[in-house]
Order: structure tokens, then C-alpha cells, then sequence
């Protein structure tokens, strides 16, 4: 004898010898391989099994409780593997639930079977003891095979949910909107430019616009505080340079700060992260989760990357930070549906190509930092502009270029926009089509999320 299990009418128990070494309670009974084997997470529910299963079939049991069940079966993997069929049947709590979810991996994929005991019934000894041989014996012989989770079957999509139209917010780019079809539930797009071309002027315009229409927005602007972005979109609102308007507040009356401010900021529909000066990754992608969950945002404005990772505590640099948050980003959009604009720098252009910011030609290889930005995105838009340019009209000048769209695959230039210095809004110079039916057109003034 290897080890001796003593269990006492209190439930307690005292162990005997070494149970370590001593295997699956039952074990030793049962030859190696068959047809099935089941596995429960006490003793007397195996002995419940057995008796119910007439003594025909290996009943067995891991030794030391739910807490114990990854090490045992660990432990005895090549003897439960030798059977066709493994039916895992633990105790029907959170205990036993995470065991078995935890063990069902281990095993080899198409042999696992799990029982959940019906109703108030706790495991196989209550099943046999209120319900009866015939109720273990439908449970086991019925057992439905382990999927991991992400696993599903074809039946298991349903065709109403394929049958949704797939509406996308409209942006403020006409021409965009129609490459695109707009950006849409959980959707992860990227607005990249050179430094001081416009990056952070368009989020403002697209914020301002997803306000308008009544969408959720949360707004992540992590180069300036809280109150300077409110107060953008005021300045916005009002058609006033934003620098007039700090120089300057009295140029608005107070019943136009109030009614941008009521219109915009202090509406229900407005969600701003208080950053302090201070951002670590990990609280950002929980912050951005709690507006999403808790909030209700669908539609978040992430501005930008680089500060984003600069909190990350990491040896490999920029690159392996940036892969980080790109996954993180992604997998949070997945979980929640919520639609996030990042803002993207661009790395320094060598030799003697022409700089981003004397209007050279962006494409997916310009993004700084990794390569995660631009598989990870669903959408990547660019803004192209000559901020040098010895022409006033050519330097206020702006194309935006369609670098990746995984929606509508279209991919070039779009919109021409027009920085208008006295009202400080940007104008859109493209001439759209006519004859284009776009999402834009349709009679629907319900958001599209």
C-alpha cells in the first residue's frame, strides 16, 4: 500500500503514507487504455460513478480536491491519454468550475467530456443519492465535448447577427467616408502626420463632429490637459482660433461659452482623461476599459502613441513597448466594441528624401516604432501637408492619403483640406461626386453605434 485516505463522518480526513506517489484514487484497478474513464474530484464520487456504471467502466478520482487537480492529472497524463474517451465530472461550484477548466486543456483535444450535475445537485454521490442510477448514467453517456473557449460551431453563429447592416460614423471627409464606408463598430484606425501638420487638429474635428452626433466619446489627449481640449472644442464651436482664444477668453460672450460648453462638454456624452502629467500603460488601457464598460463610450480618441508606451518600464525599447500596447489596444476593443482613433508619429525620413513636414509622401512603412501599428489597424489615415512651402495657400494646404483600409480594401489619396487661419476649422476643398451613393446619403439620423 502506497498511501491511505481516512475520511470521518465530520467530513475530515487525515492521509496516511505517501499520497503523492499514490495516483488517481481507484487508478490501480484499471488497465491502461479503453474505451472510456471517468474522473471525478472526490473519492465517494467515484465510487458513485462505479456503482451506477455497474462496475463496467474505470471510475477514478483525483487524490487531494479541486486545489490539487492540475498536478494529479499533470502527473498521469499518459495513462488517461490511453483512453478514447475522458469524462471530467468535478464538483458543480466555482471550485470544481475552475478546475475543470483548468485541466480540460491538458488533456488531448477531442477525448475531454464535461458533466455538470443538473440543477442543486453538487456532484456525482448527490445525483445518485436524490436522483438516481439511470439520471448518472444520462449524464455521463450524454456528456458534450470540451471546446476551449473561442471554440464554436458553425450552428452556434446565428444568421440574423450575419444579416446586420454595418453602418459606420461618418467623419467630417467626405471622400474618406466614401473609401471607407466610415469607421464602424470596433474598429481599431490609426491618424498618423509629421510633426505639427495637423494630427491633433483633425481628432479635434472628428471628436466634435462624433459629439454632434450623438455619440459617446472618451477623449484621450495626453500631450495637453483636460481644459485645453474642452477648450478646443469650444474654440472650434465658435469658429475661433484656439490661440485667440486662450490669449483671449473675453472674445466669446458668456452666452457663447456657456452654449458650447452645455452643446460639447457638459452634455452626458463626454468622457476626459485627467492623465495629471503622469500616464503608465497598463493604467491607460484600464482607464480607457472603465470608459467603455462604465461610461458607455463608443468611440475613443487616443492622442498619442508615443506618450501612451513611455510609461512602460521596458529593456527592448520603443519597438517591443509599442507591440505591448497594440495588443493590449486590440484585445480591449474586442472585449468591449468600442471604436478607438490613435494618433501615430513618424519616424525620421533619411538621405535626402523630402521630410514630412516639407509634404513628403507618407505610406505603412513610415509609422515609428513597429510593425504591430499597422497590422493591428484596421484603418490607417494619413495627412500630408508642406508646412514650409513659401506659398501661403500651399502651406495651410493638407491631402489626406489612405494608407490601409480592411474594410473596403480601397487604398490613395482622399480629401483635400484647407486650414482656414481666421476661424481656425479646417475646410474640405473635395469635390465629391454626385452620382456616388455613400452612407452619408442615407435617411438615418440614428448613430451608428
Amino acid at each position: 500500500m502506497v498511501a491511505q485516505k481516512l475520511r470521518f463522518a465530520d467530513k475530515s480526513f487525515i492521509v496516511r503514507g505517501r499520497l503523492k506517489e499514490a495516483g488517481l484514487f481507484g487508478q490501480h484497478l484499471f488497465r491502461h487504455g479503453g474505451k472510456m474513464v471517468v474522473v471525478t474530484e472526490g473519492e465517494i464520487d467515484a465510487l458513485s460513478v462505479a456503482q451506477a456504471l455497474a462496475l463496467k467502466w474505470p471510475a477514478v478520482s483525483i487524490p487531494n480536491g479541486a486545489h490539487g487537480a492540475v498536478k494529479a492529472i499533470k502527473a498521469q497524463l499518459e495513462w488517461l491519454a490511453s483512453y478514447d474517451s475522458i469524462i471530467l465530472w468535478f464538483d458543480n461550484d466555482k471550485a470544481g468550475r475552475d478546475a475543470v477548466a483548468a485541466v480540460a486543456p491538458l488533456l488531448p483535444p477531442g477525448k475531454v467530456k464535461i458533466v455538470t450535475a443538473p440543477g442543486d445537485c453538487k456532484d456525482a454521490n448527490d445525483v445518485l443519492t436524490r436522483v438516481g442510477v439511470s439520471e448518472v448514467q444520462r449524464l455521463v453517456w450524454d456528456a458534450p465535448t470540451y471546446r476551449p473557449d473561442g471554440i464554436v460551431m458553425g450552428e452556434d453563429i446565428e444568421l440574423s447577427r450575419l444579416q446586420t447592416i454595418e453602418k459606420g460614423w461618418q467623419t467630417p471627409l467626405p471622400e474618406l467616408n466614401r473609401m471607407t464606408g466610415g469607421i464602424h463598430e470596433a474598429e481599431l484606425w490609426l491618424l498618423t502626420a509629421g510633426s505639427g501638420i495637423g494630427k491633433s487638429t483633425t481628432s479635434r474635428e472628428w471628436l466634435k463632429k462624433a459629439l454632434e452626433d450623438g455619440i459617446p466619446c472618451g477623449a484621450v489627449f495626453l500631450e495637453e490637459s483636460k481644459e485645453t481640449t474642452a477648450k478646443a472644442l469650444i474654440a472650434l464651436d465658435q469658429n475661433t482660433p484656439l490661440s485667440r482664444l486662450r490669449e483671449n477668453p473675453s472674445i466669446l460672450t458668456p452666452a457663447q461659452w456657456e452654449a458650447s460648453y452645455r452643446k460639447l462638454i457638459a452634455n452626458g456624452r463626454y468622457f476626459a482623461y485627467d492623465h495629471f502629467g503622469s500616464v503608465e500603460s497598463d493604467n491607460l488601457i484600464a482607464k480607457l476599459e472603465y470608459m467603455a464598460v462604465s461610461c458607455g463610450v463608443k468611440l475613443c480618441f487616443l492622442d498619442h502613441i508615443s506618450i501612451a508606451v513611455s510609461g512602460l518600464d521596458m529593456d527592448e525599447g520603443e519597438r517591443r513597448a509599442i507591440d505591448i500596447l497594440m495588443t493590449r489596444l486590440r484585445s480591449l476593443i474586442e472585449r468591449t466594441r468600442m471604436s478607438v482613433i490613435a494618433v501615430s508619429h513618424l519616424r525620421k525620413v533619411g538621405g535626402d528624401a523630402k521630410s514630412f513636414e516639407q509634404g513628403g509622401q507618407i505610406d505603412l512603412d513610415s509609422l515609428r516604432g513597429s510593425g504591430a501599428l499597422k497590422q493591428l489597424s484596421d484603418t490607417v489615415v494619413a495627412i500630408e501637408r508642406d508646412q514650409q512651402a513659401e506659398d501661403n495657400e500651399e502651406r495651410d494646404k493638407s491631402r489626406v492619403r489612405l494608407l490601409k483600409c480592411r474594410f473596403t480594401g480601397m487604398t490613395g489619396l482622399a480629401d483635400v483640406l484647407r486650414y482656414d487661419r481666421n476661424t481656425g476649422r479646417q475646410v474640405v476643398l473635395t469635390a465629391f461626386p454626385d452620382s456616388v451613393d455613400t452612407p452619408a446619403d442615407k435617411d438615418d439620423e440614428d448613430p451608428p453605434f
